[in-house]
């Protein structure tokens, strides 16, 4: 017998917001005990519901994981994406306008889900991807690889196009990479509070200004 569409639509809405509480609880245990020490038990438990509860959404730890990053690595990735195919369409006049439209990508991915974005950057530093089953860590790690290989043909075409000076296309999007991290962990840590750091912003704009000098070439 076929359900009442308001039934359905009913349940769909319950199951979604069990799915959504449940993401956030793991986000809330994984940034205190990592992605290796958190269990399916903690999770749990800051949900307020049983383990056999979760294992009715979510199979395992490593299938949480990636429901729970995978939008914020898609979306950087496809907004990194749309900037490339404009840089080969002729769309830039200029090398800066790259820059500022990169940075401004990194930092709309950061302000987003702060704790995420953080989170997800931990877990790559401790190279947490060993610890996960092959079918987990390989759409993590693919989407991972799709952000840099669309960073560096950005920095490829530009070149071609003579608004970037010739460098080393690779060395230069893992350092654009590095150095908006590193900046956002230090500000951040400085911070110490929740919440954007006031001082962010203006050390982020300050970096950016030091790759136009370095970069561009018109």
């Amino acid at each position: 017998m076929q359900r009442n569409p308001a039934i359905e639509k009913r349940l769909q809405r319950e199951k979604e917001r069990r799915i959504q509480e449940i993401l956030q609880a793991a986000q809330r245990v994984m940034l205190i005990k990592n992605y290796s020490g958190a269990t399916m038990e903690d999770i749990a438990a800051e949900a307020g519901i049983t383990k056999p509860t979760i294992y009715q959404y979510f199979k395992t730890k490593d299938e949480l994981f990636v429901s729970m990053v995978s939008p914020l690595i898609e979306y950087l990735a496809t907004r990194l994406e749309s900037i490339r195919m404009f840089v080969e369409k002729g769309g830039y006049n200029s090398g800066k306008d790259i820059i500022h439209d990169v940075f401004n990508v990194y930092y709309e991915t950061f302000e987003q889900d702060q704790d995420m974005f953080r989170l997800f950057n931990i877990f790559l530093q401790v190279e947490a991807t060993r610890e996960m089953n092959k079918k987990a860590a390989a759409i993590i790690k693919e989407w991972g690889i799709k952000c840099f290989q669309e960073g560096n043909q950005i920095v490829h075409t530009a070149i071609e196009e003579g608004l970037f000076k010739k460098v080393d296309v690779f060395h230069t999007t893992d350092f654009a990479w590095g150095a908006f991290w590193g900046i956002v962990q230090v500000e951040q840590n400085k911070w110490g509070k929740k919440g954007i750091s006031r001082y962010l912003k203006p050390v982020l704009q300050y970096t950016e200004d030091l790759l136009v000098k370095a970069l561009v070439e018109k």
